[in-house]
Parts: structure tokens; C-alpha cells; sequence
């Protein structure tokens, strides 16, 4: 008998090993990944989208809408209203006239653009290259008015292009560093301790992705005085206007930041105990994919510069999407109802981080009145995945990063091949139908109601049938023991 006990014992052990194992993996891929979460994110702005193709009416957020499905590996020519009467990359083309003289908005008008491969030399008509270079003055190395977000955004638009930034450009940049290595929103430095983490986020990206890396250190230094023990950032680091709280705007845009500059947001540098500030981000993201500012509800504003941030992609960074590939989606909400002016975010204010409570005076610090930080990718070249011999025109050739490494800052990307013949596309999409043009970017033909699948694996059992597999195993054992032992035929 004593035996039969050990041997069972240890079939036991055999058997459940298994199922301890498939039930780790299990919980395991129940986690969701950054990827999954940047997914999650821009499913909750695309239920959002406005009739008109927009988030909010605004520019600056539908750019960081294209630019964020991009970095998520969708394809941005099929953000669609549900009733498939215009697009987000649309809305952009007729927005940016009435913003032609504006460098912020014009460059991440660009910076969407090429995000979703497109020319912005060629854009819906409209060549937006040669409006940013008309508001470029030579004199004085400005781009126009030569604030933080507006010379940054331009750099970064114009580096994104594959064109050469004026050195003039890049000085008057880092001129406007303050002395504790921050920068301001302003067209002039400010005292030590008015400087923000946002500014002096877009400010090294756009230097970076010029390849001047001379300010990083000022601004690294300063930037970590400013993560708070969450592991996150706030607009700025005081307690002038009552205690400072990370919110999901500026964590995204410093992340970039650090990636852009080569460092790891989750390095033993970055962290503050257990936690980092992309730990930060992830636990503050809802059921829904939404992200808040502290004490408010979740909307697109906030929400829209975090999906580029969750994957590692800074502004000017490589981006990396599939055409045709779209996001799962339900048109059953009431968002395309929306009408210009009902936005549920301030429409004062760029950024929603900038705004302090209700009892507290105006913040020092100049504020942008055109959401500066929403995100462009900087060279946010597009490489399409999926056998794409159809590539989007004009797209701008560098290796992605993926969203579990740590890229660095890329170098200047290559032009393209050009795209490939139609009967090339027609092979591969597997339809007669013809390529389509949207807003000034060609693809192949796709089915745009279909959204991403994740395969599964056929062979890898579940833990149920694990566990049923060591249940009947066992049973087997003690009941063929059992009956070796009792022998009750031989009675």
C-alpha cells in the first residue's frame, strides 16, 4: 500500500507540473502589453471621432490621432467615420489652411502626414513644405513666433521630410534653454523653476532628431528633479498652486523624450522605488482605453498623445504599420453626434496638465494656445507590413523599433523605392479592384471593415484540459492500485 501511495504521488506531481505551468502562462497572457494597451487607447479615440474626421475640431489632436495609430501599427487613412464619410487624415488636409501661418500646427500637420506615408509636398493639393518654409525667417532663426512648440514642431517637421534644418534654427532653439536646463512655452528663457517638463520635452526631441545632442544633459538632469514618487511627471514640479500630480500628457512626452535621447524610461535612473513612468501610465488607464487628468473624466484630449508614448515611439521616431489593418470597432456611440464647440475638454488651453485648480491664480509660465505637445512622430517614417508591395508614396525608410526594445533616436531616413506597380497590388491585395486614393496617399485596396486578429496557437492546450488530463490520471492510478492490491477477483 505504501507503495501505491508514493507512485501516486508522484504521477500526481507529473501530471499537475502541466497544469501549473499552463495556468502561470495563462495568467500571464492575461496582462496586457504596452502594444495592447496603445491598441486600447486609439480604439477609445476612434470611438470618439467627430463627423467631420476630427478629435475635438482640433488639429493638434487629430495629427497625434493619425500619428498614435500609426505607432500602434494601423493603417491612418482608414480612421473613418462610421458613416464612411470622411477621415481623419481629411479633416487635417482642410484644416491646416486656416492654420498656414501657425509653424506648430503646420509642422504637425506634416508630421501626421508622413506618419501615414504620405507627401506633404503633395497633400490633398496642398504642399505644406514649402507654407512651413515661408514662415521660416532667416534673420533671426525663427520659425513663426519663435516659441518652444512652434521652432520644435517645424525641426521635427522638417527633419521628418527628410530635409536639412537651418544651424540658425537649432541655436535659436537651444537659446531659449533656461538655466536650469528647461525650457519654457515662450520666445524668451525663463528664471530657473518656470521652465516645464512638456516644453523641455519637445524641445530635446526636436534637437535630437536633428542630431545635436548638446542640451541633453542640462535637460535630463533637470527633468529628474521633476518625477514624482509615482514615477511619473507633472506639467512642473511645485507646490505653488497646491501638490504637483503626474498626469498621462506629460508622462507621454517626456517618455518620448527619454527614448528619443537614448535613455531606458524604465532603467534603474528612471525609477522611483518600484515604479516608472511608464508603470505610471499603465495604471492609470481605464477599462475603456481612456486616460484622465487627475480628477477628471477620460476624453480624447488627454488620451490622444499616450498610444506613441506607450510603444516607444518619440516624435520623429520610425513607425511601422500594416496597411489596410484597423483596430476592432463598434459604431453604436454617439460621438460622430458631436458638434465644433461641444468638446468636453478646456479648449483654452493646449494641454490639460496646464490647467490648475479652480482657486489658484495663472500659471507663470506663458501658456500655448495650440495644444503643443500632441505628438508628432518625429521622422515618423512608415514602413507597411504584411507583404505591403503597395507602399503608401513618398514614405520615408527606417527600421521600427519594436515595444519591447529601447530604440534609440534614428538616423535620417533614406526615400523609398517607389511604390509598386498596380498589378503587383492587385496580386497581393487579391482583387481586381483598384488602389485607392486617400488624401494624397495611395493604397492598395482593403477590406476597411476588418479589423486586426491575433492567431492562436492550435497546439498549446488549455489548463482545463490540463487539469482534466491529471485528474483522470490520478484516478486511473489509485483506482488500478486499488484493485491490484484488494485483488477482489481472486475472492
Amino acid at each position: 500500500m505504501r507503495r501505491l501511495v508514493v507512485a501516486s504521488a508522484i504521477l500526481a506531481t507529473l501530471l499537475a507540473a502541466p497544469l501549473g505551468l499552463a495556468a502561470a502562462l495563462s495568467t500571464s497572457a492575461s496582462v496586457p502589453t504596452d502594444s495592447g494597451r496603445a491598441t486600447a487607447a486609439v480604439e477609445y479615440l476612434w470611438a470618439a471621432q467627430w463627423a467631420d474626421g476630427s478629435l475635438d475640431g482640433s488639429i493638434g489632436e487629430t495629427a497625434d490621432f493619425v500619428i498614435g495609430t500609426a505607432a500602434a501599427g494601423y493603417d491612418p487613412a482608414k480612421l473613418k467615420t462610421c458613416a464612411q464619410t470622411a477621415t481623419a487624415l481629411g479633416f487635417l488636409a482642410t484644416a491646416s489652411d486656416a492654420a498656414a501661418g501657425d509653424a506648430a500646427k503646420t509642422g504637425k500637420t506634416v508630421l501626421a502626414v508622413v506618419a501615414a506615408g504620405g507627401n506633404p509636398a503633395k497633400f490633398a493639393g496642398r504642399d505644406l513644405l514649402a507654407r512651413l518654409a515661408s514662415l521660416y525667417h532667416s534673420a533671426g532663426g525663427t520659425y513663426g513666433d519663435g516659441s518652444t512648440f512652434g521652432q520644435s514642431f517645424a525641426i521635427l517637421a522638417v527633419e521628418a521630410a527628410g530635409g536639412s534644418v537651418p544651424g540658425a534654427a537649432l541655436a535659436e532653439l537651444k537659446a531659449l534653454q533656461d538655466a536650469d536646463g528647461s525650457w519654457s512655452y515662450g520666445t524668451a528663457p525663463v528664471a530657473a523653476g518656470q521652465g516645464d517638463t512638456n516644453s523641455t520635452a519637445i524641445a530635446l526631441m526636436a534637437l535630437d532628431s536633428a542630431g545635436d545632442h548638446s542640451a541633453d544633459a542640462p535637460a535630463l538632469a533637470y527633468l529628474h528633479t521633476q518625477q514624482l514618487a509615482d514615477g511619473g511627471f507633472p506639467y512642473q514640479n511645485s507646490s505653488v498652486y497646491g501638490p504637483p500630480a503626474s498626469d498621462p500628457d506629460s508622462d507621454a512626452i517626456v517618455l518620448q523624450a527619454l527614448v528619443a535621447t537614448g535613455q531606458n524610461p524604465e532603467g534603474s535612473s528612471w525609477r522611483q522605488g518600484t515604479h516608472s513612468v511608464l508603470t505610471h501610465l499603465r495604471s492609470i488607464q481605464t477599462a475603456k482605453g481612456g486616460f484622465a487628468y487627475p480628477a477628471q473624466a477620460p476624453n480624447a484630449f488627454t488620451t490622444s498623445q499616450v498610444p506613441a508614448a506607450l510603444v516607444r515611439i518619440p516624435y520623429a521616431g520610425a513607425v511601422n504599420w500594416t496597411i489596410g489593418r484597423v483596430p476592432p470597432r463598434q459604431c453604436i456611440g454617439t460621438a460622430e453626434t458631436a458638434t465644433p464647440g461641444a468638446r468636453s475638454s478646456p479648449s483654452a488651453t493646449p494641454y490639460m496638465s496646464l490647467v490648475p485648480p479652480a482657486t489658484a491664480t495663472p500659471h507663470p509660465t506663458p501658456r500655448p494656445t495650440a495644444r503643443p505637445t500632441a505628438r508628432p512622430t518625429v521622422r515618423p517614417t512608415v514602413r507597411p507590413t504584411a507583404k505591403p508591395t503597395v507602399r503608401p508614396t513618398e514614405v520615408l525608410g527606417t527600421a521600427a523599433p519594436t515595444d519591447t526594445a529601447v530604440p534609440t533616436a534614428t538616423v535620417p531616413p533614406a526615400p523609398a523605392t517607389a511604390a509598386a506597380t498596380s498589378t503587383e497590388a492587385l496580386a497581393d491585395a487579391g482583387t481586381s479592384a483598384p488602389a485607392e486614393q486617400v488624401e494624397g496617399v495611395t493604397f492598395a485596396p482593403v477590406d476597411s471593415t476588418a479589423g486586426p486578429s491575433q492567431p492562436s496557437d492550435p497546439s498549446a492546450p488549455s489548463a482545463l484540459l490540463y487539469g482534466a488530463v491529471a485528474v483522470l490520471g490520478l484516478i486511473a492510478v489509485l483506482g488500478g492500485g486499488w484493485l491490484f492490491m484488494t485483488r477482489p477477483w481472486t475472492r
